[in-house]
């Protein structure tokens, strides 16, 4: 006869397989490494765009030194799963160049543009970040798949 140990010991086993599938600890560290890049990279833009709006035009310096990790992040597949599309790894060239026009556009925009004050010169440079951003995404970038 059961007792209530075993259905202790079922829910036990049915929380850690399913601690298993998800993202957690069993996730590649190279993965989470650069997740956790993309996402504070992506964190840091939603503050710059609040920030311009409310007239502080020098928050682009830390999407400047984030986006100067972006190579070595993404250095080596080590597997796992991830949106990074195939050319992500054959590509390097491509890649490493459009990390860089990233931070040279973010660098742009903290150094130069935001000290100038004139909206329509921001507002270009933002754009820029943007146009950087999301033209990496577009080519190394698989889209997400839809939840049913």
């Amino acid at each position: 006869m059961a007792d209530a140990s075993d259905g202790s010991l079922l829910i036990l086993a049915g929380v850690f397989a399913a601690g298993c599938t998800g993202p957690g600890i069993f996730e590649n560290p190279d993965v989470s490494a650069r997740r956790g890049l993309m996402k504070s990279i992506g964190k840091t833009w939603g503050a710059v765009k609040k920030a311009v709006k409310a007239g502080d035009n020098k928050a682009a310096g830390k999407i400047y030194k984030l986006a100067g990790t972006i190579s070595k992040t993404f250095s080596k597949n080590k597997g796992g799963k991830s949106r990074a599309k195939p050319n992500i790894w054959t590509d390097k060239g491509t890649f490493k160049q459009r990390a860089e026009f990233l931070a040279v556009s973010a660098a742009v925009f903290s150094q130069v543009h935001s000290k100038s004050g004139n909206k329509a010169t921001v507002a270009k440079a933002m754009k820029n970040i943007g146009k950087n951003c999301g033209g990496c995404h577009k080519t190394f970038r698989a889209k997400k798949k839809k939840k049913m």
